[in-house]
């Protein structure tokens, strides 16, 4: 019931901002990540005015959605908690137009740059580090001197997911 609310009122947020041209940065992406933050998600997807709420670590919920629903990300605003250049590239590839993070590395950044992605990082960090902070983050390593967005997905897809 209470997730029911918070999307009400999100989507009541992007009507009302629709009417409101004096905004410099979309309400609906700020308020996504900081649902994000609060709720404990990883990833919120918004698009034809549905959001979607997912919470599967690293990027297992992207790869779901882009072999499964990739048209859930085409003309999307998404707020994921943490964006390497993997998730960059499965973003990018799907034609996501917006993406607000805690969290974005370098690579991401000019991967969404260089696709005409909008970007709200609340910081930016040369790179994605893995989770016992020994090094980077595994998927990012597998990409590591690749520029072709449609390169990283294929090599992401082929990875074998552990269940």
């Amino acid at each position: 019931m209470k997730r029911l609310l918070i999307i009400a009122l999100l989507a009541l947020a992007v009507l009302t901002s629709c009417l409101s041209p004096k905004r410099t940065q979309p309400s609906t992406g700020a308020q996504m990540l900081e649902m994000l933050n609060e709720q404990g998600l990883s990833l919120l997807v918004y698009n034809n005015e549905k959001l979607t709420t997912h919470d599967n670590r690293g990027i297992q919920d992207l790869l779901e959605l882009v072999s499964s629903h990739p048209e859930r990300l085409k003309g999307a605003i998404v707020a994921d908690k943490i964006i390497g250049k993997s998730a960059a590239a499965l973003m990018t590839a799907c034609g996501v137009v917006e993406v607000h993070t805690n969290v974005i590395c370098t690579p991401a950044r000019e991967m969404f740059e260089k696709a005409g992605i909008k970007i709200f990082a609340n910081k930016e960090v040369p790179m994605i580090r893995n989770r016992e902070n020994s090094g980077m983050c595994p998927m990012d390593t597998r990409l590591e001197g690749i520029e072709s967005v449609e390169e990283c997905v294929e090599i992401l897809q082929n990875i074998p997911r552990v269940l």
